[in-house]
């Protein structure tokens, strides 16, 4: 092989490149078991629950997955603001040696829209309904719709267009807003994702929603 030959091998021709399409792989990874003992205890109310770190086990969960080849492959990692996926992000960061960054858009779920209310107990119950498909969703309602999580976290996805690969540390509903919530993801599970942000196509159906299906 000459050296045109072995440099054609090597570096894909641009229309190999535009048939690859803008696609994204995203690495979705919940964080680990969180220790929300820990904030009760000390009588912590509302928001100021996501302060919870992981527990023990949380951080063994993640510790065990930083093994997992596909991650090996990102070129970042990205992560919600929320303790429990700092945490996460910041163990995977180390083990993978992969830079972080830190994104506000990819927190929880919002059970309720205003950031300085306590959580009532009722409208939580409400809003839960509407995730585990025993309910309709309410149009502009006080909680965060599903559409609404995708939306924010697909704006998140567009400002990170330069990489090919990324690990997203985020939450159950975050991940589940774009890939279906037939079932909840658990800790430190890895749910691979290829996407366009600019180009997502619809978003998962209500049966893919409907948390009751086997």
């Amino acid at each position: 092989m000459n050296h045109h030959d072995d440099a054609q091998a090597r570096y894909p021709s641009l229309a190999a490149l535009a048939a690859r399409g803008p696609s994204l792989k995203l690495f979705f990874v919940r964080h680990g078991e969180t220790d929300w003992g820990l904030v009760e205890s000390r009588g912590v109310r509302g928001w100021a629950k996501d302060f919870a770190p992981l527990t023990p086990l949380g951080r063994l969960q993640i510790d065990t997955i930083a093994r997992d080849y596909r991650l090996q492959e990102a070129e970042a990692i990205l992560c919600s603001t929320f303790t429990r996926a700092l945490e996460s992000a910041a163990l995977l960061s180390r083990a993978l040696n992969k830079p972080l960054y830190v994104e506000y858009d990819l927190h929880e779920w919002l059970p309720q829209k205003d950031p300085l209310g306590d959580v009532d107990a009722q409208l939580l119950e409400r809003a839960k309904t509407t995730l585990s498909g025993t309910a309709a969703d309410v149009p502009d309602g006080p909680w965060e719709s599903l559409p609404e999580v995708r939306e924010r976290v697909l704006g998140v996805m567009q400002r990170y267009r330069k990489f090919q690969s990324l690990v997203v540390v985020t939450h159950g509903v975050v991940i589940g807003s774009l890939v279906g919530m037939r079932r909840l993801v658990d800790h430190a599970e890895i749910v691979p994702l290829e996407i366009d942000p600019d180009d997502p196509g619809p978003a998962p159906t209500a049966a893919e929603h409907d948390l009751a299906r086997p």
